[in-house]
């Protein structure tokens, strides 16, 4: 039997126990502390049910929900897990071997996006109960940034592989080759990757000669400029020039990527043009293009007549007089040329814009060649050039032409079906509008409805007129509507922080000019005034008066004392200095932005002009904006017809007409507007159908009314065919564009009627009652 302890030992245990609870406390309190300002998301639960019996605030902040959403709750319940089969890898190890170290796994926070962790997890008893203690940290931003490095690789290499350049890239201290692109594979034959680049490339037996290694780095290890060299290969016995440059592999090491293309069959060239250099002294003094000798720095050493003719210049000896400076008009451009010789030693297809002597710019095609001595100093240029100025300016015309080919053949097919939507809906609501007292609210509406209807028909006339291309056949016209019309256009095209202000004197005498062109003129001028208010806005005012020049006051010599129409377009934009005022009539002559303009909108307006028997002024100063002024000459014996329309009300009718339109919504409309008019109608979407019908009993109809465009056969030639059946039938062709067919076209086939589309039932009307009385 063992003895009672005695007060002494009982004190004793009992500090004992006090101090192992008062580490228990202390341990407890660090893993506490630890648990919440861990940045790592830290969860417990239960292994019997998963659920979550705690989380720290590093979990909280990952995933987003608050520790009160977490507690209590699955990772199922949850939808934590992206890919389920993470969490049944993660169960399954665990079972196995009660831990699991850094297992990859993709989770979905709070808000629905992904996250990629990095997780260990251990199973521990506590309480009598197991639980599982996992550790993740969050490594979204890692993976996020290994992928693009990886795809940006991915794309490098992709890039490389698409060059017919020979490509390889090496280790800078080993000499190890690390890639190889497809194009250098075929031309040695097979892929040397991982073998040495000395051994392999040149059949050295060691690191060549003029390896350029130490040059692509700078004392820092860092990357400099590329150097650019050339030689002939020992192993495929073909010249390159070479391109290297020190770049960061993926792994992190500096290595050398050299790009080489094969200039064999140039410099085999340039070896027969020094054997044969008589015969290139016969071939440069009788070249059709302009060719020449200079050094660097522009001196000219010789030239041929060709030369002296494409600057305006008198003699060879002329020439050679004048310092480069005079014929340069971009000092930058040149100073590119120059390296580019430097570095490529040949320069081809260069189109450089210079000037003639008399400052005239021209636009050149150039082909030039580098002379270097034996230490590689460029020291002569020989050269060709050809000018090109009037192949460009035909160019830029024809490119402008077939845009505005495009633009007519789709502003054609849009006409066409829009005006097809509007068609209906002007004649429903003319025929309401008909049925309804003018005070009635519900004309008031379809009156708002019919008037829009017109607006919208006008604008697609607007759209047709501007993209029809036309010969410039000059006649007496009105400029009045062409300015209002261009302006229309140009305010749908320039920002509202441009007010367009117009006064437009109605009383300015007649011209005799061609209508595209006033439009061109217009549209040129004002987009230029645009471009010089695109940043700040202002205001754009266009005036239009008559005016009478006398001899003391004409602009130029080629014009006539007499009356003129003065076309001013004003801006409130940046303006210009007097330098740049005399150049803005020059071809090419541009201060936009590339992709913003040619240098030829004003020159053409000055050609225009002039053509016209006209002349341009302009007023400009920096900060204060520009004016144009445009005179035209006006027809002293011109007069104008004035052209009233007839607004008489709807004329009714009677008699028998057989309608045809593959459009349901119009043909019915139509079927009612011509019932309504008093007209017997029979109508047919298919105008084979209805030439059935009408070989049939040709008698039975005073009128066939069809469409032009339609499926199987056009109303043109449903037209033929039905006039060889009965040659007196009168025919109305309806159509809403139609590049192939105009009112002179339908009449020299028989056709006695033509209507654009969207069509009035007051012209409708007009138009029947007026074929019917033939």
């Amino acid at each position: 039997m063992t003895s009672k302890p005695t007060y002494e030992e009982l004190k004793k245990r009992i500090q004992k126990l006090e101090q192992s609870e008062k580490k228990a406390k202390q341990s407890e309190e660090r893993y506490r502390l630890a648990f919440q300002t861990s940045p790592d998301a830290i969860n417990l639960n239960r292994v019997s049910d998963g659920m979550y019996l705690d989380c720290n605030e590093g979990f909280t902040k990952i995933m987003g929900y608050t520790r009160e959403e977490v507690i209590g709750k699955t990772s199922l319940s949850l939808n934590i897990w992206e890919n389920i089969e993470d969490r049944k890898k993660l169960i399954n190890r665990l079972s196995k071997n009660g831990h699991v170290n850094n297992m990859e796994a993709r989770f979905v926070d709070k808000k629905g996006k992904i996250k990629t962790g990095l997780m260990s997890a251990h199973i521990m008893q506590t309480k009598g109960e197991k639980i599982i203690l996992s550790v993740t940290r969050d490594i979204t931003k890692i993976k996020n940034s290994e992928e693009a490095l990886r795809a940006s690789h991915e794309r490098f290499l992709m890039v490389l592989n698409s060059l017919d350049a020979t490509i390889y890239v090496a280790d800078m201290k080993t000499y190890e080759i690390l890639f190889m692109n497809n194009y250098m594979i075929n031309s040695f034959g097979r892929d040397m990757t991982g073998e040495i680049c000395w051994k392999v490339f040149r059949g050295e037996s060691g690191p060549c000669p003029h390896c350029k290694n130490d040059e692509l780095i700078d004392e820092k290890g860092k990357p400099t400029d590329v150097c650019v060299w050339q030689d002939k290969n020992p192993i495929t016995g073909k010249w390159y020039i070479n391109y290297d440059r020190a770049i960061e592999w993926t792994d992190g090491r500096m290595v050398k990527l050299q790009i080489a293309t094969d200039i064999t069959e140039r410099k085999q060239i340039e070896e027969d043009l020094r054997k044969s250099e008589e015969l290139y002294r016969e071939y440069f003094e009788e070249n059709i293009s302009g060719t020449y000798i200079s050094t660097p720095e522009g001196q000219l050493l010789a030239c041929n007549k060709e030369y002296v003719k494409i600057f305006g210049l008198d003699s060879i000896q002329h020439a050679k007089d004048i310092p480069v400076t005079e014929i340069i008009i971009n000092p930058d451009k040149r100073v590119k040329f120059l390296n580019r010789i430097r570095k490529e030693k040949r320069v081809t297809g260069y189109e450089p814009i210079l000037k003639k002597i008399d400052g005239t710019p021209i636009h050149l095609f150039e082909n030039a060649t580098g002379v270097f001595d034996e230490k590689g100093k460029l020291t002569h240029i020989r050269g060709s050039i050809l000018d090109v100025t009037e192949q460009r300016r035909l160019e830029i015309q024809l490119q402008q032409s077939q845009k505005m080919e495009a633009i007519g053949t789709l502003a054609g097919g849009i006409a066409h079906d829009f005006n097809n939507i509007l068609f209906p809906i002007m004649g429903h609501s003319e025929m309401l509008m008909m049925d309804l007292p003018e005070d009635s609210p519900s004309y008031m509406s379809l009156n708002e409805i019919y008037t829009g209807a017109i607006r919208a028909r006008d604008l697609v006339k607007q759209i047709l007129a501007f993209s029809r291309q036309e010969n410039n056949e000059l006649k007496l016209m009105r400029i009045q509507p062409v300015i209002v019309e261009a302006l229309k256009l140009i305010r749908a095209l320039i920002p509202k922080t441009i007010e367009i202000d117009q006064d437009i004197n109605e009383n300015c005498g007649v011209i005799k000019s061609d209508p595209t062109q006033i439009h061109q003129i217009i549209m040129n001028l004002t987009t230029n005034a645009y471009h010089a208010m695109e940043d700040t806005g202002g205001q754009l005012k266009v005036s239009l008066k008559q005016v009478k020049l006398g001899m003391h006051n004409l602009i130029n010599p080629d014009m006539e004392p007499g009356i003129y129409a003065c076309l001013a377009v004003v801006d409130s934009g940046v303006g210009m200095d007097a330098d740049l005022t005399k150049k803005i009539f020059d071809p090419f002559f541009t201060t936009k932005e590339q992709g913003k303009g040619t240098g030829m909108g004003l020159s053409v307006v000055h050609g225009i002009v002039r053509s016209n028997g006209g002349a341009i002024q302009i007023y400009s100063r920096p900060g204060e904006g520009s004016q144009f002024y445009v005179y035209l000459p006006v027809i002293k014996s011109a007069f104008e017809k004035q052209i009233i329309q007839n607004e008489n009300n709807v004329q009714p009718g009677t008699g028998k007409i057989l309608l045809v339109d593959d459009e349901k919504a119009i043909i019915s409309m139509e079927k009612r507007m011509l019932e309504r008019l008093g007209y017997q109608v029979a109508s047919h979407t298919s105008s084979l159908e209805a030439l059935e019908i009408f070989r049939e009993n040709p008698d039975k109809f005073d009128l066939v009314i069809t469409d032009m465009a339609m499926p199987n056969m056009s109303g043109d030639q449903l037209s033929v065919e039905m006039t060889k059946i009965r040659p007196d039938i009168p025919v109305l062709l309806c159509t809403g564009y139609s590049e192939t067919m105009s009112e002179e076209k339908a009449v020299s086939i028989g056709i006695k009627g033509f209507l654009l589309k969207p069509i009035r039932m007051k012209d409708l009307a007009q138009k029947v009652s007026e074929i019917l009385k033939l």
